[in-house]
Formats: C-alpha cells, sequence, structure tokens
C-alpha cells in the first residue's frame, strides 16, 4: 500500500504515513527537482573553471597563481555526486504489528535493516525549528516519530507545519501501533500508555497511576506568595531571572540599525525607523517583566492564569482542570525554549513559570497537581 505524501505548506502535512490497516508500506524518493539543479549547477560551477585550467596547461600558458580554480571542479563534484545520489535515491519503510523494515537504494549503495515493534519504546510527539530561508520566516515543525535509542531506526510517521489536529494524530499513532504516546525532552521522555489516552490527570489520579509528591504544609520556594481567594487557591509566581547579556546584545542589534537609518548619509531611513520600533519594543518587553508577576487562581475545575500589575490584575486564560491530561516541565514549541510547568489538553497548552529553575517548576508542578486532583 502506497502513502500518499502531500506538498509542505501551511494546512497540509508533508509527511503522513497512513498506518490505519497494517501492515502499510510507504515508498518515498529523493526529489527529482533538486536533484537536476545540483547536477547542472556542479556542471556549471566545476566545469568551465576546470575547462579554462585544461586549456592553459594544454596551451602551456597556464599561470601557478590559478591553483585556486582547481577548487571549484573539486566543489562541483561533490555536489554532481550528491545530485545523482538525490535523483536515484528510493526508499521503503514496511511495517506490520510485529516489525518495523527499512530499505534505500541509490547508484551508491543500498542500506536495509529490520527491528522488531517491541524495541521501539513508543511513539514521540516533539517540534522543530526550521530556518524558512533566504526571504521567508522560520518556521515549526510538528512532528511524530517512532522513537528508539538508536537514532538510524527511528521513523518519522507524521510532518507539518500546522498544529491543527496534531496531538490526536499522535494519539491515533499510538493505538494503531499500541505503543506509548511519548512527549518531553529526548533525555527526559514522558510515557503514556496506550488505554491512559484522553484520561484527564484527575482521571489518572484517581486510578492510582499518577501520584503526586506535595506536602501543602511545606513553605513554597522563596518568591512564591499563596492565599486562599474564595474557592480558589491564588499562587502568584516569582520572577524568572531574564539574561541581561542577551538584553544588551538585542539593544545593541537596535542601536546599529538606528545608528545606520539616522546616522550615515544615503542610508534608508527605513533601518532607522525599524531600529527604534524593535528597540521600542524590547525596553517595553522589559519594564513589563519588571512590573508585573504572572499568578494562578488554582481550583478544582478551573485554572486561570493571569499576570498581576499595578493598575490591576488581567483577565487572563482559562483552562478546565476537567480536560487537563499532562501537567509535565518543558518547552512548547522547541527543545532550546525556556522550560516552565506546561498544562496539557487536546486543544491548547498552558504554559507558567517559563524560566525559573528546575526545583522551583518541579515545587509548582506538584503543587497545580495537588489542587486539580484532590
Amino acid at each position: 500500500m502506497n502513502i500518499n505524501i502531500a506538498g509542505l505548506n501551511v494546512h497540509q502535512a508533508a509527511r503522513r504515513l497512513d498506518l490505519s490497516r497494517l501492515p502499510a508500506t510507504h515508498h518515498d524518493r529523493g526529489s527529482r527537482g533538486i536533484g537536476i539543479f545540483l547536477v547542472l549547477f556542479s556542471l556549471v560551477w566545476g566545469g568551465i573553471p576546470g575547462v579554462i585550467v585544461v586549456s592553459q596547461l594544454m596551451s602551456g600558458d597556464f599561470d601557478p597563481g590559478m591553483y585556486f580554480l582547481l577548487l571549484f571542479p573539486f566543489i562541483g563534484t561533490g555536489l554532481f555526486l550528491f545530485g545523482l545520489r538525490t535523483l536515484s535515491y528510493r526508499e521503503t519503510i514496511h511495517i506490520d504489528p510485529r516489525s518495523v523494515s527499512f530499505e534505500s537504494r541509490s547508484l551508491f549503495g543500498r542500506n536495509s535493516w529490520m527491528e522488531p515493534l517491541h524495541r521501539y519504546p513508543g511513539i514521540v510527539k516533539r517540534t522543530e525549528r526550521r530556518s524558512g530561508g533566504k526571504n521567508r520566516s522560520s518556521y515549526t515543525l510538528h512532528i511524530a516519530e517512532l522513537h528508539h535509542p538508536d537514532k538510524k531506526k527511528r521513523v518519522r510517521l507524521y510532518e507539518s507545519r500546522s498544529n491543527s489536529g496534531f496531538r490526536q494524530i499522535w494519539e491515533d499513532y499510538c493505538r494503531q501501533l499500541n505503543l506509548p504516546a511519548l512527549e518531553g525532552d529526548t533525555d527526559n521522555l514522558v510515557s503514556r500508555a496506550v488505554e491512559d489516552l484522553d484520561k484527564s490527570v484527575r482521571d489518572l489520579a484517581g486510578e492510582g497511576k499518577l501520584k503526586v509528591d506535595f506536602d501543602p504544609r511545606k513553605p513554597p520556594p522563596a518568591g512564591f506568595e499563596l492565599r486562599v481567594d474564595g474557592e480558589f487557591l491564588r499562587v502568584t509566581l516569582p520572577k524568572a531571572r531574564s539574561s541581561v547579556i542577551g538584553t544588551l546584545f538585542v539593544i545593541a542589534f537596535a542601536c546599529v540599525f538606528i545608528f545606520i537609518g539616522f546616522g550615515i548619509d544615503d542610508a534608508p531611513v527605513a533601518f532607522g525607523i525599524i531600529g527604534v520600533l524593535f528597540l521600542l519594543l524590547v525596553l517595553g518587553g522589559v519594564v513589563w517583566s519588571m512590573i508585573t508577576r504572572q499568578a494562578l487562581q488554582l481550583g478544582r475545575d478551573r485554572i486561570r492564569i493571569f499576570h498581576e500589575t499595578p493598575w490591576g490584575d488581567t483577565n487572563g486564560r482559562i483552562l478546565d482542570s476537567n480536560l487537563i491530561e499532562t501537567v509535565r516541565i518543558g518547552g512548547v514549541r522547541s527543545n532550546n525554549e525556556r522550560n516552565g510547568v506546561l498544562l496539557v489538553t487536546d486543544e491548547t497548552t498552558g504554559k507558567i513559570g517559563e524560566g525559573l529553575p528546575p526545583d522551583v517548576l518541579e515545587w509548582l508542578k506538584n503543587c497545580v497537581l495537588a489542587v486539580i486532583t484532590r
């Protein structure tokens, strides 16, 4: 059974293996357009300088100072070979209820392996930040991957720029292969059994599958403020430390644009305007972080996430505690962002305490769990 792969755009998946019926076989091939481009480009890049060197050698007029031209045929040869490999590349992935097999072929050889399905600890849900290239904005890829300790045996099942329906697709893969759902950092993955998918943390705690290590008699870490607010526990979080060096670097970057736009003759004034706007944005963020603090209203049935300001509380956002399936420490969009406590539902993810120390985040996570699972 062939698996269709749609073109990559904001709404379609660049890769989606259909595992609704097993066994399933996925065929893929290298990009013909990229392969042809690389072959033709390498012939021009390396061929013309190569012809110049050969003609000068044959005529006896070769200047030793022209030796640097040999670098172009050298690089061109590498591009030519890579282009041929891309043109000739074929890949086949076969998945059945017991095993996963992979085979790839090209002009330069063949690679194949087979692995029992039970050696895969689960299917991981993760994101990758990608550069969009010239004249294109960067973007985030949402990936569901058959995870394996050996990176060479990991199988990417789904890949898309869009987050729409991503969690449901990931859970469906777990059910289809009867494998645990994995999420979090690669070195600290959180596993969730197939039969527990779509269960809230309250359900898991009620079944004894989730233990909450929280003692309300112990004082909270320094910087927290707790008080009872009607039926809610109001928790004001300590301020996270921001990077002074990083902030100064961004400010200096904006000042460079301002200097170019307003201080150099004939330079576009737009550079200066962009620099001023960027500087105001950065300074506004710094001031906001100085005069506000993130806070929570924790209740058994709902959580409100907002900020305390000198002129009162912001409206913030409200999460239904009954729909929260995971409370864990990590990042939302990539492993490179600062960690916080994530409150995950099928439709959305709330993040609190971003940038706080790991031990403080652990206390905050357990505090949230203790309230919503009671």
